[in-house]
């Protein structure tokens, strides 16, 4: 992988660690900046997400893709799927269980691409894998929070609707922006009906948050979705599925440096050990030589 790419994950996983603090006072509240927030309810804030999503990128929902099935697919996966019950996970688990167990992403990832993409994953990548993967796990994992909740199991459906989404989005023969846009488009409305059966008092409790709900949802849209996944499927464009997935695990990482530097976390052995096998391994995946595919032939077999 070149460095300019690598310094663009890097700000992707930036951005992805930071949303942990981010998401978690928009859905369960942060009475101390916003007194009487209790948060907003996961369908209705996912719902606003890829309904301003679509808004925004509206004009780049043309032409319209050849590969739509591979299109709808990856949108469901990867919006509405993955961020419902990514969402429930943090309103009803806690932040920490829920950073190990969407982690899980990554194994799932690496065998549905060897299963339906071919990718070869030799014994060094797959190493680097292993570290970053047990290094991340020691920086989140707090015994005494992790329980068998819905909350938990929600994370894990989340991680595989995202692996899965990996997986179809390489078969979209379409530039990020058109593919963000069309993930806006496919998710917001089941994320409405959802919803309207399974929530209530959305909109009051939502603007209870005033000023954090709105940066919040500015936020989500234009960072998270438009600049971190957007990037995110350029590079899964160019790059095998099964060597970006395991750097994301940097995105972890920094959510739990973040929550030491602004939530006022505490610095323990598992943060600093957890931490440097994390950034060992990461460095393992991102110094084996990339499989790069042609830019103009997304799908071509990986040299």
């Amino acid at each position: 992988m070149s460095l300019r790419h690598f310094a663009l994950l890097f700000g992707i996983c930036l951005v992805w660690g930071f949303n942990f603090v981010v998401a978690k006072w928009s859905l369960s509240g942060t009475p101390v900046l916003v007194e009487g927030f209790e948060g907003s309810p996961p369908f209705f804030f996912a719902f606003l997400r890829f309904f301003l999503l679509y808004a925004v990128l509206g004009p780049w929902l043309r032409p319209v893709p050849k590969r739509m099935g591979a299109v709808i697919g990856a949108a469901l996966t990867m919006g509405a799927i993955q961020f419902a019950l990514l969402f429930v996970g943090l309103r009803y688990a806690s932040p920490s269980a829920i950073a190990i167990v969407v982690q899980l992403a990554v194994p799932f990832t690496t065998v549905l691409s060897i299963l339906f993409l071919k990718e070869k994953v030799r014994w060094v990548r797959g190493s680097g894998m292993a570290i970053a993967f047990v290094g991340a796990a020691l920086v989140v994992f707090k015994p005494a929070e992790f329980s068998f909740t819905a909350g938990l199991l929600a994370g894990v459906g989340a991680a595989f609707a995202a692996a899965a989404g990996s997986i179809l989005v390489k078969k979209a023969d379409m530039s990020a922006m058109s593919l963000q846009a069309w993930i806006g488009l496919i998710s917001w409305p089941p994320l409405l009906i959802m919803t309207l059966l399974f929530e209530r008092d959305q909109i009051a409790s939502s603007l209870d948050g005033g000023w954090l709900f709105v940066a919040s949802l500015a936020f989500t849209v234009l960072l998270v979705n438009i600049f971190g996944h957007g990037s995110f499927y350029y590079l899964l464009r160019r790059y095998d599925a099964s060597l970006i997935a395991p750097m994301t695990l940097m995105g972890p990482l920094i959510g739990v440096i973040l929550g030491v530097v602004l939530l006022g976390d505490p610095v323990t052995w598992q943060l600093i050990v957890g931490g440097l096998l994390a950034l060992a391994g990461v460095g393992v995946v991102a110094a084996r030589r990339a499989k790069t595919v042609d830019p103009a032939t997304p799908m071509g077999r990986p040299r």
